[in-house]
């Protein structure tokens, strides 16, 4: 070997401030042609490779005349590659456009690994005017594309491989996360993938001993590879945040499948259900979400997302007027003022009465729906799968499950440390909701009829109050989970502290609860067959090989559905003042002489 020090070419060097020089060396022959395609882009020429074998590889300049050579030959003894003999002059003009014929869809790769490491949504459009600014080079959309999905497998594995790794994934969360849930199901005589269903035991923790008894059921479809539709069930924290517990991903979206995804989570919460409240439960209520949940959920209370009733309401009636009055039915607390609202509507248009036949107020009107929503009436957790699936919907199912448990550990790590900071009696949300009850109290006259019943009165109506049954005859004590102002009046009036009298689940020590538990890592997936083996019955689960769904994404480019933010927010309620019953302030802000 010669006496030179080793050189290895790097791709991410400046090329063109490093030219070739006799005695560099390369790893491997492999390095070397990938080194000397980055320089004849660097360099604006085109390479003709002459010979490439085991032991040399030779590449002349492309144009005719032109006197640029390299030969490169293996060491002897050891891997490397060394440069012999080189003719590094041109006296050709190079290339003269942006089409380079080094700029291989494997080029393209290489040069984008780094960005799509960081940032699985790089689009093949970016991909090409990136190049096209950094290297002078045009490639196609589909050099790009190609390019993008050849990277992707290379960092992530194929879509193929994530499917047949789920046996094991599924094995190494039951592992690292002892009381999860993790089953994967393939179906027909290929063993082709229908169900995968995941519940880490943090989250299963969490909901059962702490979080409030309403859970939102929602769906997503998958634009990968193969499809597929992401299921998810989650409560909400104390303080108002998604909270998930369970999440399933099918091959498409069916009754079947909701039959069998509400089974899995009836045998998740097992004998607990037993010892807690009756859940709320709320949907879109499609007829597989419906028939799934009266199964096996008969008891509980399966309520309308606010968002698509009132969406069918204002794409049905297409009047504004109508909507509003529908919205303040909606928040109507009592039957008395949901029925005058309903009169209204219908003095604008009759056609209102068969809309209310097929969606019943049951299941969605504050004054009848029986479940308790603590003023959840749309559905959070439709942002939140959108959200993932936009994010994910690159990656094979293995890594996006990866991504969601990673995101759930960030927020479990960062709500336990933010929940171990509060020192108030409830979580912030409720906290300023009670104050405001409390600064709301001062305008009531209280009149105690025993120890325990109280008669709020004010200048718009009398409201009864019982504070050992905790109700109030508005209703929003029973429906919100917390003190009202004509609660707090009485609380007040009595020496009791409200904030006390609030439901357990809004405490700051049931939210450090909610997340006391952990979400353990899971291990690289080049450890699990190993670790795998060594467990008891472990390897032959791991035999198990499960194939793609028979589903594939269609050719061309897949419709968008933008799912605009503003859908998740409900209109702004208009306040009434009792007092001089102007619009736009409340009584305790009236500027009307008593």
């Amino acid at each position: 070997m010669a006496n030179h020090s080793l050189v290895f070419a790097d791709a991410n060097l400046d090329l063109a401030e490093q030219p070739l020089v006799i005695g560099q060396e390369f790893p491997d022959v492999e390095t070397c042609r990938r080194s000397l395609k980055d320089i004849a882009i660097a360099m604006h020429f085109d390479l003709r490779i002459v010979k490439s074998d085991r032991s040399r590889f030779i590449a002349k300049c492309s144009k005719e005349g032109c006197p640029w050579r390299v030969h490169v030959a293996k060491c002897p003894g050891v891997p490397t590659f060394t440069i012999r003999t080189l003719h590094g002059e041109h006296t050709c003009e190079g290339v003269q456009n942006l089409h380079h014929q080094q700029a291989s869809v494997g080029w393209v790769a290489r040069s984008v690994e780094a960005h799509i490491r960081d940032n699985p949504q790089y689009k093949p459009r970016e991909i090409l005017q990136d190049i096209r600014d950094q290297h002078g080079v045009a490639v196609s959309y589909m050099q790009a594309w190609r390019g993008k999905e050849r990277s992707m497998a290379a960092l992530h594995g194929t879509f193929e491989e994530g499917y047949r790794l789920l046996p094991a994934f599924c094995e190494q969360i039951r592992k690292t996360n002892p009381g999860s849930i993790s089953s994967v199901v393939a179906a027909g005589q290929e063993n082709c993938f229908q169900r995968l269903f995941i519940s880490y035991r943090a989250s299963i923790y969490g909901f059962i001993n702490a979080c409030r008894p309403l859970l939102e059921l929602d769906r997503a479809h998958l634009k990968g590879k193969y499809l597929g539709t992401l299921l998810c069930a989650a409560a909400v924290d104390a303080d108002d945040a998604l909270f998930p517990l369970a999440i399933a991903v099918v091959d498409t979206e069916s009754d079947e499948n909701w039959m069998w995804f509400l089974s899995e989570l009836r045998k998740l919460l097992g004998v607990n259900t037993d010892n807690m409240p009756r859940l709320t439960i709320l949907s879109e209520r499609e007829q597989g979400m419906v028939e799934a949940v009266e199964t096996h959920f008969p008891s509980a209370f399966h309520g309308f997302c606010l968002r698509y009733v009132s969406e069918n309401f204002r794409d049905t009636f297409k009047n504004t007027k109508l909507v509003n009055i529908f919205w303040n039915a909606v928040y109507a607390l009592t039957a008395a003022e949901f029925e005058s609202k309903i009169s209204e509507m219908i003095e604008i248009s009759q056609d209102v009465i068969p809309w209310f036949q097929r969606y019943p107020p049951q299941l969605w009107a504050v004054a009848y729906f029986e479940g308790v929503r603590y003023g959840h009436f749309t559905l959070g957790v439709t942002e939140l799968l959108y959200n993932w699936a936009l994010e994910c919907h690159e990656l094979p199912v293995v890594q996006m499950m990866e991504h969601i448990r990673q995101q759930m550990t960030s927020w479990f790590n960062d709500r336990r440390d933010m929940g171990m900071r509060w020192t108030s009696i409830l979580v912030p949300s409720a906290e300023k909701r009670i104050l405001e009850a409390i600064a709301d109290a001062h305008c009531y006259q209280v009149l105690r009829a025993n120890e325990v019943e109280f008669e709020i009165v004010s200048t718009e109506r009398t409201n009864i109050v019982d504070i050992r049954s905790r109700v109030c005859s508005c209703r929003r004590w029973q429906l919100y989970g917390l003190p009202c102002a004509h609660a707090a009046a009485a609380l007040i009036s009595c020496g009791h502290n409200a904030h006390l009298f609030a439901e357990p689940c809004f405490n700051v020590q049931s939210y450090r609860l909610t997340y006391s538990q952990m979400i353990n890592p899971i291990p690289d997936k080049s450890q699990w067959r190993e670790q795998g083996e060594g467990a008891e019955g472990g390897g032959a689960k791991f035999d198990i090989v499960i194939r793609p769904p028979k589903t594939r994404r269609p050719p061309g480019r897949p419709k968008k559905k933008v799912l605009r933010v503003e859908n998740f927010k409900r209109p702004k309620r208009i306040v009434q003042c009792g007092r001089c019953h102007m619009l736009g302030h409340s009584q305790k802000k009236c500027s009307m002489p008593i």
